[in-house]
């Protein structure tokens, strides 16, 4: 993927449609082995007691795989970061 190109997951459309009116914005679309980290996450998350909403995890699938930084505001994406150091997560914090 190129730096500079900007990414959204079909799983982040469905939750704001909107997005689709940003021109120049790539679509990812799920593969299998993106249900499957899912599954290892969200088993891990369980563990640690820490469950997030199962799109937002689908969403970090996706960014963990394609190897991409995930900009979001959302802090469920933390405990993914906690249990995978090696997720690329750029949390936007309102300071």
């Amino acid at each position: 993927m190129e730096d500079g190109q900007d990414f959204t997951t079909i799983f982040s459309i469905i939750e704001y449609p909107k997005a689709l009116e940003i021109k120049n914005l790539t679509i990812i679309y799920p593969q299998k082995s993106t249900f499957e980290t899912a599954v290892h996450l969200s088993s891990q998350l369980l563990r640690h007691g820490t469950p997030i909403p199962a799109m937002d995890i689908l969403i970090a699938s996706i960014a963990i795989i394609k190897n991409l930084v995930l900009i979001t505001k959302d802090k469920h994406f933390e405990l993914i970061k906690s249990i995978q150091p090696d997720f690329k997560l750029n949390l936007i914090t309102n300071s």
